[in-house]
């Protein structure tokens, strides 16, 4: 919670990566220090993993139920539920995006989701299952029930978050190192020309010649000590515009 003793506090839901293999909600604290400026709650999310025998769709189902109950009862824990935002990396930047696609078109009862934003997610499915057979990799195939595009098409569309893409989709803050040998930066050029045609409000940072990261570094390449995010400050400037500018 924030220091401030008055709510109800406007809130993020942060989403961790891992490939959807590990990770838990502790996997993010090193995220709080860098919201606080905002001044805002910050819930950490968990949601079952593949190597536990959850592949898709569980782990959307859970943060879709974890953000039902917050629906439900945020205003219990002094939680504006009018006044909710997502952040996510890699595999978490995944599932963000598929919340703020899918999720908010599905009739869910959720908090209002004003923003989203997500450091190099797995965005397209099947091009990530390309690219994992490439590199020798079966992360997309086992999330996918062990399942290939051809035997499963379906299953590939329903989640990806390129192909749910619509008008009403909340505000979106994406980063993406042009270097990045896990999740190639192609699959978010693609789906900000999709955002772009739908003429929506996307703001999108190139981490140039940087990997698989939401960590800031050094012009050498060093991780800065104490962490910070990759284009923090302009983040925080897009929570507070989305999140807190109308409040009173």
């Amino acid at each position: 919670q924030p220091v401030r003793p008055n709510g109800p506090h406007p809130f993020i839901f942060a989403i961790h990566g891992g490939g959807w293999t590990n990770g838990d909600q502790t996997s993010y604290q090193q995220f709080l220090p860098r919201l606080a400026p905002l001044g805002v709650a910050v819930i950490l999310a968990s949601y079952r993993l593949v190597p536990e025998g959850h592949p898709f769709p569980a782990p959307y189902d859970d943060l879709i139920t974890a953000l039902s109950w917050l629906k439900a009862h945020g205003a219990e824990h002094q939680l504006d539920t009018d006044r909710c935002a997502l952040i996510g990396s890699s595999a978490g930047g995944h599932l963000t995006m598929l919340l703020a696609s899918r999720g908010t078109a599905e009739g869910h009862s959720l908090p209002r989701i004003r923003a989203a934003a997500e450091y190099c997610g797995i965005l397209d499915l099947t091009a990530q299952y390309e690219h994992d057979t490439a590199r020798g990799s079966a992360m997309t195939i086992n999330f996918l029930q062990g399942r290939t595009p051809e035997e499963a098409p379906e299953l590939y569309r329903a989640a990806s978050p390129v192909a749910h893409l619509h008008a009403q989709m909340p505000p979106l803050w994406i980063t993406h190192g042009s270097a990045d040998p896990t999740v190639p930066m192609a699959q978010t050029l693609g789906l900000l020309n999709r955002l772009r045609a739908l003429q929506h409000d996307v703001i999108f940072h190139e981490a140039r010649d940087l990997g698989h990261t939401f960590r800031d570094t050094t012009p050498t390449g060093e991780v800065l000590d104490p962490m910070q995010l990759l284009f923090e400050s302009d983040l925080l400037r897009f929570f507070h515009r989305t999140l807190l500018a109308d409040l009173s």
